[in-house]
């Protein structure tokens, strides 16, 4: 995807369960990154691939489906929901 106007690479949109009763919705290596740290244990390796990836995607190395899938693979792995559309 494009830039945003604010100078952020963003994704195709990530809906995921944050608590019983809310999503939330992430589209950029801000938000993937701060869901990481909110949802997912630090030492799955799931975790770092996609720690990674968010840093590389927002220095313009990774593409935004790469980073996408590592995200999503992480929140899972962390047994969270994942509602992707």
């Amino acid at each position: 995807m494009a830039d945003d106007a604010s100078g952020l690479r963003t994704i195709r949109p990530v809906s995921y369960q944050e608590t019983d009763s809310r999503f939330r919705t992430v589209n950029d290596a801000n938000g993937m990154g701060r869901a990481l740290m909110e949802q997912c244990d630090p030492a799955d390796p799931a975790y770092r691939q996609a720690a990674g990836s968010c840093i590389a995607f927002a220095e313009g190395t990774v593409t935004p489906e790469q980073v996408r899938a590592d995200f999503i693979q992480a929140l899972m792995s962390a047994g969270v929901f994942v509602r992707e559309g």
